[in-house]
């Protein structure tokens, strides 16, 4: 009863300050001077853990709120996050904050072949979050620079499908870094519709093999995971849109293997 009055005062705070929703990698930052807002909760399961070459019965049901706010200005975007966390280690706790910005190299809707956008983010995550192996992290502190291209075909005034692709190189106050990449395609039909499958890999540098019950964060230890995911998006005019995600770990090592994530996300966009 507790937890769940926890996560109801987290929403009623991130309702009220307009917080914002998962980090955006693709290279289009979207229309100038308009804000969008992002809420999202994700459920994750999975019952073990990878460790060297081993499997640890591991079983674990997670929740995580996200909430971003986002906005474009020429050839530049800023994000704003907040996450919550509710696993085995953290019982509704504020996991991590993180600021983005983003430039616009190149745009494909301009005339260049394709959009290049180069980013950087820096997060600030809380020990409980650090500890947790149900949570991405190398350090309290980390930075990831990142750069995305891709390219889309348009019909009249909205386009009508895209590929993307982002590489990105991060590093926490401890440990090694880590390398990410992500492929994703999304297709449009009816103008209203939004289907998308992707790909993310994620790599750790370090040298070490997962022991759950002497864990300091990711950032010693030598994680792969492969996710491999699809999405469907509702727009919703003069509001913005409604999705759901559903992404499977088809490979883990020194990670949370087969896991299950389903993401419900509401996107509202409004002006100056």
């Amino acid at each position: 009863m507790m937890k769940i009055r926890k996560w109801m005062a987290f929403a009623l705070v991130t309702c009220t300050f307009n917080l914002l929703e998962a980090t955006q990698y693709q290279p289009w930052l979207g229309n100038t001077l308009e804000f969008e807002w992002r809420t999202s909760l994700l459920y994750q399961n999975y019952s073990s853990l990878s460790s060297g070459g081993h499997y640890i019965k591991h079983p674990a049901n997670n929740l995580f709120l996200d909430a971003s706010l986002s906005n474009a200005f020429d050839n530049f975007g800023g994000e704003l996050e907040v996450v919550a966390a509710s696993t085995r280690r953290q019982a509704g706790n504020i996991d991590h904050f993180k600021a983005t910005g983003r430039v616009l190299w190149d745009d494909d809707i301009a005339g260049d072949p394709f959009t290049l956008t180069i980013g950087l983010s820096l997060s600030q995550a809380f020990w409980p979050a650090v500890r947790d192996v149900s949570s991405f992290h190398h350090g309290r502190g980390e930075a990831e620079l990142f750069i995305s291209v891709g390219q889309e075909t348009a019909d009249e005034i909205v386009w009508d499908s895209r590929w993307w692709a982002m590489t990105a190189f991060g590093a926490g106050d401890r440990g090694s870094p880590w390398v990410r990449i992500q492929f994703a395609y999304e297709k449009r039909y009816c103008v209203l519709h939004e289907f998308k499958i992707f790909l993310n890999t994620l790599c750790g540098l370090g040298h070490k093999r997962l022991k759950p019950h002497d864990f300091h964060g990711y950032g010693s230890i030598r994680h792969r995971s492969v996710d491999l995911g699809v999405r469907y998006t509702y727009v919703m005019e003069y509001f913005g849109s409604a999705s759901l995600e559903y992404a499977y770990r088809v490979y883990g090592l020194n990670f949370p293997v087969n896991t299950h994530q389903v993401l419900a996300q509401i996107l509202y966009t409004f002006g100056l």
